[in-house]
C-alpha cells in the first residue's frame, strides 16, 4: 500500500465536497475515536473465542472491514493534517518498543519486515579487508546475512561466501572517491536497520571512522559494533640504553649542512723589535762641527740642522667629512673656526633654540684646543656681533642664518 498516494486521493476527495474546512486535526482526532468506537462495538459482547471465529464469518468480516477503513481514513487524514510521515514514525516507534520490550522468544514474519531474534547481518568493507567464509563466521559465529561493499574494479568479490546462498549481498559502489564506500556502507546500515531493527548489526572493518556513527546506532537502541580482520604491525617501541653502553651516533644528513670551521692557526709571536745600537762617542768640539748635540752623559746624538722648511709647523691633514657635522681640526686659525661654524649652524636643519644647546653645537664643531669655554663664548658673541643670531635674557636664541 501506498500511504502517500492514499492520502492524496483522500485530499481530493475532500476537497471536491468542501470538506477541509472541517478536517482539523482536532475532528479528526475526535473521528478517528469515534470510528475506533464502532469497530469496538462489534466484538462488545463476544467471547474471546467468537472473536477469534469472526474471520470466517462473511457478514462479520464486512462489517469489520467498513469499520477498520473508516479508522485508517481518519488516521491518514490526521497525519497528512499534521504533517507526520506515518512510515517513519511506525520505525522509530519500533525502534523504541524493541528497546523498551526486548525480545524472548522467536518473532513472526509481518510483511517485508522479518523481526527475527538472532538475526546477525554482517557488512563488510571490502576495500578495506577481504575476509573468507571461514573468518566471517569466526568472527561473528551467529551470522545470519552477509553485505559486502566493493568497489567497481575490483575482482572476486564474494567468491569465497558461496555456503551463505541467498543471504550473501553484494553491494557495488556507484563511483569511486574519498570515503565514498564507507558513506555507502553508512547508508545501508540505516535501510537494514529500518527492516530489522531488532537484529545485531557487526561492521568487519579496520577502518576506525564508523566509530561514531556505530556509537549513535547504539544509543538510539541498535545493537551495533565493529570488529578487525587481520594483523596489525605493532610499533617497535624504542629501548633506552643502558648506563655503560656504547650507543651508535645518529646518522646526519650532510644536504643543505654548514661546511665545518677550519680550527684557526695558532697565533704567531711577534718578533721583537732589534736591540738599538748605541751611537758612538763623539768628541764634544768635534759634535759641535757636525751639528751633533752632546748629552750630559756624554752620548752624542745627531740633529738635523733647521732649515727654512722644517722652521714651520705642519697643518694636521683635515679628517674626511661625512653627511653629519663632523668638527674640523684647525691649529690656532680662529677665523677659520669660525668660518667653519656659522657655515656648519646655516647647512644645520635643527638649529639650537637655548643658548646652552648652541654653546654645546659650537663646542662640537670646534677641535683642540679652542673647544675651552672662553674661545667657545668668543665666537659666539663675535655670530651675535655679525648680526648671525641674537640670545634674549631668558637665554632664547633666534639664528639669522
Amino acid at each position: 500500500m501506498d500511504l502517500q498516494a492514499l492520502q492524496a486521493t483522500l485530499r481530493a476527495f475532500a476537497g471536491e465536497r468542501n470538506w477541509q474546512q472541517f478536517h482539523t486535526p482536532k475532528n479528526l482526532a475526535m473521528a478517528l475515536m469515534i470510528e475506533a468506537a464502532e469497530l469496538a462495538e462489534i466484538f462488545q459482547w463476544m467471547t474471546p473465542e467468537q472473536s477469534v471465529d469472526a474471520r470466517t464469518d462473511e457478514v462479520l468480516q464486512s462489517r469489520i472491514g467498513e469499520e477498520l477503513a473508516d479508522v485508517l481514513i481518519y488516521l491518514l487524514q490526521l497525519a497528512d493534517h499534521t504533517s507526520v510521515d506515518l512510515e517513519l514514525a511506525v520505525a522509530d516507534k519500533l525502534v523504541k518498543n524493541a528497546t523498551k520490550y526486548p525480545r524472548i522468544g522467536e518473532g513472526l514474519t509481518s510483511g517485508p519486515v522479518a523481526i527475527k531474534s538472532g538475526q546477525a547481518h554482517v557488512l563488510i568493507d571490502w576495500e578495506n579487508v577481504q575476509p573468507k567464509e571461514a573468518d566471517i563466521r569466526t568472527l561473528v559465529p551467529d551470522v545470519s546475512d552477509v553485505w559486502i561493499f566493493h568497489g567497481p574494479n575490483q575482482k572476486r568479490v564474494g567468491a569465497d561466501q558461496t555456503s551463505f546462498g541467498d543471504n550473501v549481498t553484494l553491494v557495488p559502489i556507484s563511483r569511486t572517491g574519498k570515503n565514498s564506500l564507507d558513506f555507502h556502507l553508512s547508508f545501508y546500515m540505516g535501510y537494514i536497520t529500518s527492516r530489522y531493527p531488532a537484529a545485531r548489526f557487526v561492521v568487519i572493518s579496520n577502518d576506525q571512522g564508523y566509530g561514531p556513527m556505530l556509537e549513535h546506532a547504539t544509543e538510539l537502541g541498535f545493537a551495533a559494533s565493529q570488529v578487525g580482520f587481520g594483523v596489525r604491525k605493532t610499533p617497535v617501541k624504542k629501548v633506552a640504553p643502558k648506563k655503560g653502553t656504547a650507543t651508535k651516533p645518529a646518522t646526519v644528513n650532510k644536504v643543505n649542512q654548514p661546511a665545518a670551521k677550519k680550527p684557526l692557526p695558532k697565533a704567531i709571536k711577534p718578533k721583537s723589535p732589534p736591540a738599538l745600537k748605541k751611537a758612538p762617542k763623539v768628541p764634544a768640539a768635534k759634535a759641535s762641527a757636525q751639528g751633533i748635540k752632546a748629552p750630559a752623559d756624554g752620548k752624542a746624538v745627531k740633529t738635523k740642522a733647521p732649515t727654512e722648511k722644517s722652521a714651520k709647523p705642519k697643518a694636521p691633514a683635515a679628517k674626511a667629512t661625512t653627511a653629519k657635522q663632523s668638527p674640523v681640526r684647525i691649529s690656532k686659525d680662529a677665523d677659520k673656526a669660525y668660518s667653519h661654524v656659522v657655515a656648519s649652524l646655516r647647512k644645520s636643519k635643527s638649529k639650537p633654540t637655548r643658548k646652552a644647546r648652541l654653546h654645546g653645537a659650537v663646542k662640537s664643531l670646534l677641535s683642540g684646543g679652542e673647544t675651552d669655554s672662553a674661545n667657545v663664548e668668543r665666537v659666539v658673541n663675535r655670530m651675535i656681533a655679525d648680526g648671525y643670531l641674537s640670545i634674549d635674557d631668558k637665554g632664547a636664541v633666534v639664528m639669522k642664518l
